[in-house]
């Protein structure tokens, strides 16, 4: 499980610090930090998801630098959308 805290850090790195949410959690994170990351996480996909389809397509994506970067690297499968656990 404590795997999954750098690459999470690495993936939404620039996406979490480009919207003034809280800081990343350290790699040695507990459960409970690590259940609050991921909720912070999914807050903010579904603030940048405008219409609420549970999906960010490239016009929402594009409203984060962070994302609209590397939306094709992160659109697994090239769907032309990203899910939450695209972000994971």
């Amino acid at each position: 499980m404590t795997k999954l805290i750098p690459a999470l850090a690495a993936t939404l790195a620039g996406l979490v610090l480009a919207v003034g949410a809280p800081a990343l959690p350290p790699a040695a994170a507990q459960p409970s930090e690590l259940r609050d990351y991921q909720q912070r996480l999914l807050q903010l996909f579904h603030q940048l998801d405008h219409n609420g389809d549970g999906r960010l397509d490239r016009r929402e994506a594009s409203r984060n630098a962070y994302l609209e970067r590397h939306f094709d690297r992160l659109d697994r499968g090239g769907k032309g959308y990203l899910l939450p656990s695209d972000l994971r």
